[in-house]
Parts: structure tokens; C-alpha cells; sequence
């Protein structure tokens, strides 16, 4: 038989589903989607248009919040114009599985705050490098003329000053071409960082698909075990009646309170 929620219980639910309700009239925009080829396309089983566009209708799948796996029909057009949600086709979820999605979704911006953090300061630390780089190419140049007025200037001294400044040169031309060679391994490790977390985003999108689906099944297993017990309790109201045992009126109650349910 299942056991009836305590108060308390009951208290909590709706206390959540009224912040539910209240996040929801706030929804004005189309959620982010996740392509689903098997709800995909325009809708072909009606002529749905958005009335801005007067385009048909195209299937979607919501990938974001509490939404997320919900199917729903919104308009296809891609010109900055939100035309919102025209028609859900999915039901909204159930309480515990919406805070489930909340968790995960609340896991994954963390992460992926934490990834948005790591880039900013290598950004940082390249555009020093690039800062140092061109200081030392101003630098360099600023040499060179100085070298040329010398050798203007000095013209006829011994040939080991001249080899001093040669090698004073290549010294500083070898520091740039160090330099510059260490800027662009920056950037190809950057380039690298950025497209494995590409990858990791993709990844977290395929398991949250995979869990919610899973979280899905097991909650449509558990209502239809309620099912099963709440037609039981009715084949047992309806003997007692019959059999004239109990208190007929409570009897009644109990089997109006199963039929509202």
C-alpha cells in the first residue's frame, strides 16, 4: 500500500512548485535546444505559424534548466527576433526530477566558470608576453640605430669593438626569436586547451540527455506501481461496501479522495 505524505512533505512540494510556477511566468524567451533527429524538422501534422513571421511552426528540444529533454514547437527563423515557445509538447517534469536538472546544471556552469577563469588569465599572461615582445623589438630597433651612428661616428676603430657590438646584436636578435618562439607556443597550447574543452561540454551535454531519460523511465515505473495500488485499495472499498462492513460514509470519503487522485 503507499504511504501518504506527512504534512511537512506536502508543505515543501508546494512551497516548490509555487517558485516553479513564478519561474515560469517569468519564461518569456525559446530555450537553447539540443538536436534530437527524432523530433526534428517543421511540423507537418498542422499549419502552427508564429504570427510575426508567418512561417511554419519548426519541433524543437528544450536543453536548458528545468526544461531540459522537454519537447516543444517554436518558430525557425534566426533573425534576433524571439518569437518564445508556441506549444509544448511535454508536460512540465516532475518536482524531484526539475531539482535533479537544477543540480546538474547548477555542477556544469560551475565547471565550466572555473574554465572561463583559467582562460581569462592565460589571456592575461599571453598579452604580457606580447607586451614584453614588442618592447623588445622597440628596444632592438633603438639599437640598431644606435649601432649604425657609431659605426658612423667610430669609423676606423679597431676591428674587436666592432665584433662586440656584432655580438651584442645577434644576442639580442636570438632573445626576440626566443621570445617569439615561446609566444607561439602559447597560443597553440591555447588553441588546444579550447578545443578539448569543446569537447568536455559536448560530453556533459550527452550525459545530462542520457540521465534525464533514465530519471524519466524510473519515475513512469514508480507511477504506474501507484496505479496498481491505488486500483487495489478501490476493489477493496468496493467489497467492504458491499458486505455492508464499516462505516458506509467513511467508506464514501475514502473512495471520493481515490477518484479526485
Amino acid at each position: 500500500m503507499p504511504s501518504w505524505p506527512n504534512s511537512n512533505e506536502t508543505s515543501d512540494d508546494d512551497e516548490y512548485m509555487s517558485e516553479f510556477s513564478s519561474m515560469q511566468m517569468e519564461y518569456f524567451q525559446t530555450p537553447d535546444t539540443v538536436i534530437d533527429p527524432s523530433f526534428s524538422g517543421l511540423v507537418t501534422e498542422s499549419d502552427r505559424r508564429c504570427i510575426p513571421h508567418r512561417e511554419r511552426a519548426g519541433k524543437f528540444v528544450a536543453f536548458e534548466g528545468t526544461d531540459t529533454g522537454r519537447r516543444f514547437v517554436g518558430c525557425v527563423t534566426e533573425d534576433g527576433v524571439n518569437c518564445c515557445v508556441l506549444e509544448w509538447v511535454d508536460a512540465p517534469w516532475p518536482v524531484t526530477l526539475q531539482r535533479c536538472l537544477t543540480k546538474l546544471w547548477d555542477m556544469y556552469h560551475e565547471e565550466n566558470l572555473g574554465r572561463v577563469q583559467d582562460k581569462e588569465a592565460h589571456e592575461i599572461e599571453v598579452e604580457k608576453l606580447k607586451k614584453e615582445l614588442d618592447s623588445l623589438g622597440n628596444q632592438y630597433s633603438q639599437l640598431v640605430d644606435d649601432v649604425s651612428k657609431l659605426f658612423d661616428y667610430q669609423d676606423g676603430q679597431k676591428s674587436h669593438d666592432m665584433d662586440y657590438t656584432s655580438q651584442a646584436i645577434n644576442e639580442l636578435k636570438e632573445k626576440k626569436h626566443q621570445l617569439e618562439e615561446k609566444a607561439k607556443i602559447e597560443i597553440q597550447m591555447e588553441k588546444l586547451k579550447l578545443k578539448k574543452e569543446q569537447r568536455c561540454i559536448l560530453q556533459s551535454q550527452a550525459d545530462i540527455i542520457q540521465n534525464t531519460r533514465k530519471a524519466m523511465k524510473e519515475i513512469q515505473v514508480e507511477r504506474d506501481l501507484l496505479k496498481e495500488e491505488k486500483k487495489k485499495l478501490e476493489h477493496i472499498i468496493v467489497g467492504l461496501l458491499k458486505a455492508g462492513h464499516g462505516c458506509k460514509e467513511k467508506l464514501d470519503k475514502i473512495k471520493e479522495v481515490f477518484m479526485e487522485e
